[in-house]
Parts: C-alpha cells; sequence; structure tokens
C-alpha cells in the first residue's frame, strides 16, 4: 500500500489533493528517506521496518497538513460548489412547506409579444384569469381582457409621443388582400379593463407543453426522481403517439413547466432537483421579472427555452422562480442580435392561487 492510498483510507471523506501538494509531500517522503541508511546486523531489518514505517506516517502527516493548509486558502476548484446549487438549496426550503388547499385554484396570466409600429416598439398585452373547481362537478370560469398596447421602453415611449402619441395602432391584416380599413386596432394604454367571461368545461390548468393536466392529474404526480421521470416518461409517449419526434432527454426539461402549476412543495423540490442535475440547466442568480418582482433567474433547455407546446424554440428563454416557494413567476424569450432585447414574457400576475369561493365576474365584463 503506497503512502497515498493509505492516507485515502484514513481520510474517507477528503476532498482530492491538488497536483502541487502531492508533489511537495512526495518529495519530502524521498528526501527523509534518502537520509535513512539501513544498518547490518540481524536486529537491522526491524530498525529499517520501523523507520520505513515512519517516513510513510511522516509523509502522511505532510500531506494531512498540506490538506489543512489547502482547505485554509483553498483555490475555487478544490471548494467546488455542487453544479446550480442554488436551485438545490431552494429544492431543500421549498421541500419544508405547508401545502396549501382551496376550493378553487386561480390563475391571472398576463402576456406581453413585442411589435413594430410607425418607428418604434410597443408591447401588445393581455390579461387571462382562469379559475378551476377541485369539484369536478362544477364548471370553470375563465375571463379575459381584450389586447392593448404600451411603449416597449422608455426609447419607444419618446418615439411614440413624437410621433403625436396615438391612442390606437393598426396591426398587420390577418388576411392577405384585405383592406388596410379592415385591419385591427389596438388601443395603446396601460389598463386592461374590457373583458369577457364565460363558464367553460375543461378543466385543465396552466399550459399544454408536458401534457393536458386537471387538478387531480396533478395531484397523482409522484413526488420521487424515479416516479416523476415514468410519469413524464408516460406523457412523452402521448406526444410521441401524435407524431412529435423529440427525444425523452429534450422532453424532460418541459418539466420545469409544472412549476407554474398548483403542485404540492414535495413534488415541485422534485422537479427542482431534477432539472438541476439536466446538462442544459443553467442558473444566473437574481433578476428582476417582467412584472418587476425579484426571482431567481434559470434556463431549463440547452439553447433555447420553453415553447408553449412542443414545436420550434425561442431564441432564448429565461424562467423566473419565487425564491420562496420555488413557483415560476414568469417565462420570458428574448431576441435580437445580443440575445437582450424582450420579445415576450407570461407572468402569473398577482391573485394567483387557491381561494376558497367562487369568484364572480365584474360587472365590467360581458358574459360570452
Amino acid at each position: 500500500m503506497d503512502e497515498l492510498e493509505l492516507l485515502a483510507r484514513a481520510l474517507p471523506d477528503a476532498p482530492p489533493l491538488s497536483p502541487e501538494a502531492v508533489s511537495r509531500a512526495r518529495a519530502r517522503f524521498v528526501a527523509d528517506g534518502a537520509r535513512v541508511r539501513p544498518a547490518t546486523g540481524r536486529s537491522r531489518p526491524r530498525v529499517w521496518a520501523w523507520t520505513l514505517s515512519a517516513g510513510v506516517a511522516t509523509a502522511a502527516m505532510v500531506i494531512a497538513v498540506t490538506l489543512v493548509a489547502n482547505l485554509v486558502s483553498a483555490p475555487a476548484q478544490v471548494l467546488v460548489q455542487p453544479r446550480n446549487n442554488e436551485l438545490l438549496e431552494l429544492a431543500d426550503r421549498v421541500e419544508r412547506l405547508p401545502e396549501q388547499r382551496g376550493a378553487y385554484w386561480r390563475e391571472v396570466i398576463i402576456t406581453g409579444s413585442r411589435f413594430s409600429a410607425g418607428g418604434y416598439d410597443l408591447f401588445a398585452r393581455q390579461r387571462l384569469e382562469r379559475t378551476a373547481p377541485l369539484d369536478t362537478a362544477e364548471r370553470s370560469i375563465l375571463q379575459t381582457s381584450t389586447s392593448s398596447a404600451f411603449p416597449a421602453s422608455a426609447v419607444d415611449e419618446r418615439a411614440w409621443r413624437a410621433a403625436g402619441a396615438p391612442t390606437r395602432i393598426k396591426l398587420p391584416c390577418s388576411k392577405k388582400g384585405a383592406p388596410a380599413a379592415k385591419c385591427e386596432q389596438m388601443r395603446v394604454t396601460d389598463q386592461l379593463h374590457v373583458c369577457g367571461w364565460r363558464d367553460g368545461d375543461d378543466a385543465q390548468v396552466g399550459n399544454s407543453s408536458v401534457a393536458a393536466l386537471t387538478l387531480a392529474d396533478l395531484a397523482a404526480i409522484p413526488a420521487d426522481r424515479d416516479g416523476l421521470l415514468a410519469k413524464l416518461r408516460d406523457y412523452h409517449r402521448i406526444w410521441e403517439r401524435r407524431g412529435f419526434k423529440q427525444p425523452f432527454a429534450d422532453f424532460v426539461p418541459q418539466a420545469g413547466n409544472l412549476l407554474s402549476m398548483p403542485i404540492r412543495p414535495q413534488l415541485r423540490a422534485a422537479i427542482l432537483r431534477l432539472l438541476a442535475e439536466l446538462p442544459g440547466t443553467k442558473v444566473y442568480g437574481t433578476a428582476t421579472d417582467p412584472l418587476g418582482r425579484p426571482a431567481l433567474s434559470v434556463t431549463f433547455t440547452r439553447d433555447t427555452g420553453q415553447p408553449q407546446t412542443p414545436g420550434p424554440k425561442s431564441p432564448r428563454a429565461r424562467t423566473f422562480l419565487d425564491m420562496a416557494t420555488g413557483a415560476a413567476l414568469a417565462q420570458t424569450s428574448w431576441g435580437g442580435s445580443g440575445g437582450d432585447i424582450l420579445t415576450y414574457y407570461s407572468a402569473q400576475a398577482p391573485g394567483t392561487g387557491w381561494i376558497a369561493n367562487r369568484p364572480t365576474p365584474p360587472k365590467s365584463c360581458k358574459a360570452k
């Protein structure tokens, strides 16, 4: 057994030594051994054996002292943190949270899409509110606002004002050859008052990027890694039967879309841990989401993002996670030559969560 193997067995939990530390320790060991001269005679071999053992012990002590010294002033590569450690820490916190439940799950979504008009950029924005009952005998409620637009930045607002601050913007016609007068117009305002509401039979919550999921479906997803992966394989097979060709490894990051849905904390923690180990996951640190809230900015896919349904990917995507609950607050797409222009966002607005009573649509909403 050489001295390094002996030390490894004595200190099984110690981090590996750097090549420099090993070289210094070996040099000390060789130097000490060179000063030892075995004598002749019958009793000499015992002295040599003891001296050699002392030399090995000395070398081990030198390496151990070097190890301790390295721990005090170790470079980053020695005291390396686990990959995507912020996600793992978030998962540990989330797992300890109590489960919340109500009679209805209400999600309020604000979407924004960037477009150009009149020499400046605007965001077309819409508000959607969906309320799903736990009791499947009840019907869901869907409320939607009409789309409105507002300048995408301070520079765009100045250009919009320089153009006379028009209150309505004509959008490109959806039908080719349609007269310009027939093209849809959008109000330029930061208000989203006008809306419509209707009862629905669709009990689905969230988007369908993983599957068309109800509250009961979400409650049945296992909260352990193997069970979660098995369920994701089931969902992937459904997409395959529909002609979807994406490999399972590329489908797994779609599990990040479950983080915006009403799932129990233990399942949310399992998803965060699964995503943390994927090669395409990257954590960018704290950032501000499109609604101005501090969040943890992450990417869950190798090159571009999380489409609402499997298909073409966006130029660059970010997911913003609530640092207390692990819930996905928003998803964004970025474009431009430098990938620094926000082109689309979908955000969970305040008001999203479990409620006890069936909501009553406001009087300003018209029934459909």
